[in-house]
């Protein structure tokens, strides 16, 4: 068999097995399948965002493949793997089936394909791009277009970097065309710059750095020298003025709350002396008052008894 017509048997074996995959498994979130031959037979590695939707109670679903693979597919001795995704927002296919069944359970588009944009952006993406065609909300079919970021369309970049996934929603109206595209956040694209070279004599270097002041030491004459040897008391008596002086400096500043206090103090002293200098002076003015009415009062005695005597003369 010429090598063309066995590589297009073995695209078309494989895209076929694919498909058949993504039907059987799509509650499963499905991610893709890997086909490996090997001496023992084909091995199958199924990429899953759920691994328990995709084995199945007992094993079921796993049987049911394989018994799929090997008589409709004609693989020898198939073996299944199931890997789970590391990372599912980043897998456009996987989303696109998130997105279908949400619209199938009866979400409005523009809230569940928002919902997906923010989750897919949030992990890391560089830009993604969702396109909901069909009959969406009327018996008109259109096309709804999101964007966010920026992702590659043309050249190496959208080969390399851009993951399309594609997937359908059945809904009452009809049938919904789903495609995703996804550019990851690691795409090295050509027009990003990165400068790695040394700085050179033309180069300007911008210094931010504080520069330290230099120490200034003083020449000493030798003068000055003679004259600490002769007095070598000197620096006994230096030493204890600069220890007063630390002593000083290291007294505490007194807190502002013993400084309110001291000047609570003084304000309660002053107020005491002003009551006790107003008593003082209420009891000096209580004093002649007293003695005006006492020396009123004798008078009137007086005056009564002088017409008593001169009723008794007469």
């Amino acid at each position: 068999m010429p090598t063309t017509k066995d590589y297009l048997l073995k695209k078309y074996q494989k895209n076929a097995i694919d498909e058949y995959l993504a039907e059987e498994l799509k509650n499963a979130e499905y991610g893709g399948v890997e086909l490996r031959r090997t001496p023992l037979g084909d091995r199958v590695i199924l990429k899953v965002g759920r691994v328990g939707l995709a084995i199945g109670g007992r094993g079921r679903n796993i049987h049911r493949i394989t018994e799929a693979l090997r008589e409709q597919y004609e693989l020898d001795n198939p073996q299944i793997e199931v890997t789970e995704v590391e990372n599912p927002e980043l897998d456009a296919r996987i989303m696109a089936f998130r997105l279908a069944s949400s619209l199938e359970r009866g979400r409005h588009f523009r809230r569940s394909a928002h919902g997906i944009i923010r989750r897919i952006l949030s992990i890391g993406a560089k830009g993604i791009e969702i396109k909901i065609s069909g009959k969406i909300t009327s018996q008109r079919a259109r096309v709804e277009t999101f964007r966010a970021g920026f992702v590659a369309k043309a050249g190496d970049p959208a080969e390399r970097y851009v993951d399309i996934g594609k997937a359908t929603a059945l809904i009452r109206r009809g049938l919904i065309g789903i495609q995703v595209r996804i550019m990851r956040g690691d795409a090295i694209l050509p027009d990003d710059i990165a400068i790695e070279a040394e700085p050179t004599s033309t180069s300007m270097i911008v210094d931010i750095g504080i520069e330290e002041e230099p120490e200034i030491i003083e020449e000493v004459s030798e003068e000055v020298i003679e004259e600490l040897e002769e007095f070598p008391d000197i620096d006994e008596e230096l030493e204890k003025i600069t220890e007063e002086e630390s002593k000083k400096k290291k007294k505490k500043p007194k807190d502002e709350f013993e400084e309110l206090e001291e000047v609570d103090k003084v304000s309660k002293s002053k107020k005491d002396v002003k009551a006790s200098k107003s008593k003082k002076e209420d009891k000096e003015e209580e004093k002649p008052k007293k003695d005006v009415k006492a020396s009123k009062s004798k008078k009137e005695d007086e005056v009564e008894e002088k017409p008593k005597d001169k009723s008794k003369k007469k």
